[in-house]
């Protein structure tokens, strides 16, 4: 072959192989999913933990009711004893119970009586992650008690338990598999005479607020805490985290982008974000702030895990917005912080479906140190509602802790709360300076 002759062959494969390479980059597509930049997050951030719904949903005390003495118990062992317990059931036939308004009390505090109550009304829908239901589909109503009554004999091939809406004094009753009253009776009922004693303050015309006689024993608490890390949040709730400005001012830090803002506090260590461009009212009727609430932190695993958890605390709507709380705890007791939401519990606000508003601490607990700490006793708190011009609107009154900071240290300090307007407020006690937790 003569030189010239391989000269153009060569020069033809280049061209040939030129051309396929061209080819192949302008048909080429990648293998990646699309991306949407009008999606709410562009990938799943994880902070910290996630949570199932059942874990956060929980009896605030479980009462039991004697011949006019009354015992109950807010320690999260006994809570979570039973709810392995409701975990088990199955309801079914669930209706309006038949019972005496004029009675109301000797029906839900009478002998032989065991109140299981909520923090705040809970959906039956959502009731499905604690309990079972046979029903294919419970109804559309929300209680904040469960009330077993083991002064009667079983009616029927299946026991009943109520469901009770307290404060409408609306009861409904539902027949239960997987249940004996015997062995439940046995397993708490029998021996809740060595739970502490219980006493109560009649707050209306037959609805009762029941809280410790005794002042329990409690610890101030000393922590040192880690701080979460801002950008994870900037990350998780921008929809393009790209575009988003920083900005250090005074008391913190400041991300904004064209429809959201998100300001972290440095005196608090608490992160408010907001989304103004939300400006549809109102949410579907079917629309469950609980879950949604709650699904909406695990989307960026926002959960802080030991050793303080979080717990749903109360719930409100209004032709405007759904709001819901979840608060944290240490150990049996809530933390609270007055004054400045967002330090002692995570709170959201949701308008048109999606969220309108976030609120929550951006700090975990680390080591800690307690020394013992006397409060008052619950006659003293009795003693000192004597003083309160008004109670009907009381929901609840319990032992809990007030966080307060010093420098990098973070204390809690026990007190007694009491729930008004689905708002909690610290008891400060007037007859003796000397008192703790009333201070």
């Amino acid at each position: 072959m003569k030189y010239e002759n391989i000269k153009s062959l060569v020069l033809t494969i280049l061209v040939l192989t030129s051309l396929i390479l061209t080819w192949n980059l302008w048909t080429y597509q990648p293998d990646f999913d699309y991306i949407d930049e009008g999606d709410s997050t562009i990938s799943e951030v994880e902070i910290n933990e996630k949570q199932d719904i059942g874990q956060l949903i929980q009896p605030s005390k479980l009462l039991y009711h004697f011949d006019g003495i009354h015992h109950g118990t807010e320690e999260l062992e006994d809570l979570n004893l039973f709810m392995e317990e409701l975990e088990r059931w199955s309801l079914f036939d669930i209706e309006i119970a038949n019972y005496s308004e004029e009675d109301f009390y000797s029906f839900m505090h009478g002998s032989g009586k065991m109140e299981v109550v909520f923090p705040t009304n809970i959906p039956l829908q959502t009731f499905r992650y604690i309990t079972g239901f046979s029903d294919s589909e419970p109804p559309n109503i929300s209680v904040n008690r469960i009330l077993i009554d083991f002064s009667g004999e079983t009616v029927g091939s299946e026991p009943i338990i109520y469901l009770v809406q307290y404060e409408e004094r609306k009861v409904y009753q539902a027949k239960v598999r997987n249940l004996s009253t015997n062995e439940l009776s046995r397993t708490f009922y029998q021996t809740a005479k060595i739970l502490p004693t219980f006493i109560y303050e009649e707050v209306d015309e037959n609805r009762y607020v029941f809280f410790p006689e005794q002042a329990p024993k409690v610890r101030t608490g000393y922590y040192y805490a880690k701080q979460l890390n801002p950008e994870d949040f900037k990350n998780a709730l921008f929809s393009n985290p790209s575009i988003v400005t920083r900005d250090q001012v005074t008391d913190g830090i400041v991300f904004r982008d064209d429809s959201s803002l998100m300001s972290v506090s440095r005196p608090y260590n608490n992160l408010h974000y907001v989304n103004p461009g939300n400006t549809g009212l109102g949410n579907s009727m079917d629309f469950n702030v609980i879950e949604r609430g709650i699904e909406f932190v695990n989307e960026h695993s926002g959960w802080t895990g030991q050793p303080e958890r979080f717990k749903l605390d109360t719930w409100t709507s209004s032709t405007i917005e759904h709001n819901v709380v979840y608060r944290m705890f240490i150990g049996d007791y809530p933390i609270y912080h007055f004054g400045e939401r967002g330090v002692a519990d995570i709170s959201q606000s949701w308008r048109n479906n999606e969220i309108y508003e976030y609120v929550r601490p951006v700090f975990e607990f680390l080591s800690w140190k307690s020394i013992g700490t006397n409060i008052p006793s619950g006659r003293e708190v009795q003693r000192e509602l004597d003083n309160f011009s008004d109670l009907q609107n009381i929901q609840d009154i319990r032992v809990g802790y007030e966080l307060k900071r010093e420098s990098d240290v973070y204390i809690i300090e026990p007190i007694w709360v009491y729930k008004e307007n689905n708002a909690w407020n610290k008891l400060n006690f007037t007859g003796n300076d000397d008192l703790e937790g009333g201070m």
